[in-house]
């Protein structure tokens, strides 16, 4: 089959033409590789974001972390030892 030249543009209407004509495998294969793609770029956006929400905030350490669960669970505990929810 001959591959279109690079500045030629190709419609979804023709390229699911093509996939109709795939194998099953080949259909699992398109599909994974979609798949995955999509899934990394979601991630990518995802970490984008979480960056861009994070700009200006102090950097977090795990030993504050555990401090922060552990005095938590303390809490809890001791609500429960006094009869609390």
């Amino acid at each position: 089959m001959a591959q279109p030249l690079p500045e030629e543009r190709i419609t979804l209407d023709q390229v699911l033409r093509l996939v109709d004509k795939l194998t099953p495998e080949e259909r699992i294969a398109l599909r994974k590789k979609l798949s995955d793609k999509t899934w990394g770029q979601e991630w990518r956006a995802l970490c984008k974001e979480v960056d861009k929400q994070n700009k200006g905030q102090p950097e977090l350490f795990e030993e504050e972390i555990v401090a922060e669960v552990k005095a938590i669970r303390e809490e809890l505990k001791a609500e429960r030892a006094q009869g609390g929810n």
